[in-house]
């Protein structure tokens, strides 16, 4: 009877492990049919090449994180990301055109360059209007802004608190907020960063107070040349940037520092204003998350006890008549090559993922990253600490400006020369009137070219 019992437990194991094979042989064959599916259908993917700016390192993770969703949704679609590096976004893009490797859609920075040398491809009228203004050429849609951002000062309210200081009404107060910043060991303002137009925001400043309000319409006369940067005026507006970046008021070497080094002195109390876009909030509280608490208790009232170095405020830079100058810049705007308009599998794959972007629970992700103004019909809303809800206020109802040298106006390839003429002013290697010249002979020299 045992032996039976025996005979038949081997038995029975046997045809268990005769089952569990052929349960792991059906498995194996089903995984199998899987990865063939998933390879088919890889291979019949429609391929999208998207190329993007790699400057702050918030942007570049939101875009990854956007291709990643939309693959996910549309899985007949591949998605190829490529971002930058440091240096001229443009120039990077036309390398990728020079070697046979221009993106399906990407970024852009001047379209009617890019119009003009015939790489872009229209969008239709459908995408268009997702948004408040499209860049129209000839009444065609050929880029959709994909966010706007401004420049303004970030500072510390613990110093401003700490020193009794008011954001300054004039460009005079703003001096005597540096003045009392530097009598109590702090140095004012860090200049430099890690993007490209760091010099020309700063000198956009002085060109906009100084040479604009006064003689409106400047690049348009420059290009007609009723005006020069030799005139006094211009000539006094960069002298008055060139004495700003060699006045005291300056960290030391800080124009040639990066983001980081500056995020460092900022939160060490080492300097206590930086001129930046808001998209520098994402960076400040990456290292600083206290940056953005309140100084008062749940009840309203002053603490006793403030362990915080780094509180972030903002506020725009006034000028002489306590106007704030509030630049409105095009912080992003999207574009898809001739190419990918021509073929109509891939323009079809190009405006799905355009819709994509566009849509609120995508948008705001991109928004929050670079804490930027959404250029959407609809209305986005995202989580923001205090200083981007006022930043917000301040710009929905400031008088804004566009006029600044290195818009649309200004030819291709003048704002790196002007980046790097205005470094050596900051620098003290070349006399105003020597930059003037240069800047002259760069807008003369790019504005033949195009």
């Amino acid at each position: 009877m045992r032996r039976r019992e025996k005979t038949s437990a081997f038995i029975l194991a046997c045809l268990l492990v005769l089952l569990a094979g052929c349960a792991e042989k059906k498995e194996a064959v089903e995984k199998g049919k899987l990865t063939q599916l998933n390879e088919e259908s890889q291979e019949d993917a429609v391929e999208l090449s998207i190329l993007y700016t790699g400057e702050n390192i918030g942007w570049t993770a939101a875009m990854e994180e956007l291709c990643e969703n939309f693959m996910n949704v549309h899985p007949g679609i591949r998605v190829v990301t490529e971002h930058s590096s440091n240096g001229s976004y443009t120039e990077q893009l036309k390398a990728k055109e020079a070697v046979g490797e221009f993106p399906d859609i990407f970024e852009i920075e001047d379209p009617y360059m890019f119009q003009e040398a015939g790489k872009l491809g229209t969008i239709s009228q459908e995408i268009g209007n997702m948004v408040k203004s499209p860049v129209l050429i000839d009444g065609e849609v050929y880029t959709l802004p994909f966010y706007d951002t401004s420049i303004g000062i970030i500072y510390n309210k613990v110093l401003f608190k700490k020193y009794g200081l008011s954001v300054p009404s004039t460009y005079d107060e703003f001096l005597e907020v540096c003045e009392i910043l530097l009598e109590n060991g702090v140095a004012p303002l860090a200049a430099g960063g890690s993007h490209s137009d760091t010099n020309s925001n700063w000198f956009n400043y002085f060109f906009l107070t100084m040479v604009e309000q006064e003689n409106s319409g400047w690049q348009q006369k420059r290009q007609e040349n009723k005006v020069s940067f030799r005139d006094a005026d211009m000539q006094n507006a960069l002298k008055s940037y060139q004495e700003l970046m060699r006045s005291p008021y300056i960290l030391e070497d800080s124009i040639n520092m990066n983001d980081n080094q500056i995020i460092v002195k900022l939160l060490n109390q080492e300097t206590a204003m930086f001129l930046a876009e808001p998209g520098m909030f994402t960076e400040i509280l990456e290292s600083y998350p206290m940056a953005s608490e309140s100084d008062k208790t749940p009840l309203g009232e002053e603490l006793t006890e403030d362990p915080v170095m780094f509180r972030m405020g903002w506020f725009y830079m006034p000028d002489q008549h306590g106007n704030e100058v509030v630049i409105h810049k095009s912080g992003s705007q999207l574009a898809i090559s001739r190419e990918c308009a021509a073929d109509s599998e891939k323009c079809k794959a190009a405006e799905q993922f355009l819709k994509f972007s566009y849509q609120k629970e995508n948008y705001r992700k991109l928004l929050q990253a670079m804490y930027a103004m959404p250029t959407s019909k609809d209305a986005v809303l995202y989580a923001a600490p205090i200083v981007q809800q006022d930043l917000l206020t301040s710009y929905r109802y400031a008088d804004k400006i566009e006029t600044y040298l290195g818009n649309y106006e200004t030819p291709e390839n003048f704002t790196g020369d002007m980046e790097n003429i205005l470094f050596s002013l900051a620098t003290n290697t070349i006399y105003v009137e020597t930059a003037a010249g240069r800047l002259d002979q760069s807008w003369d020299d790019t504005q033949s070219v195009q």
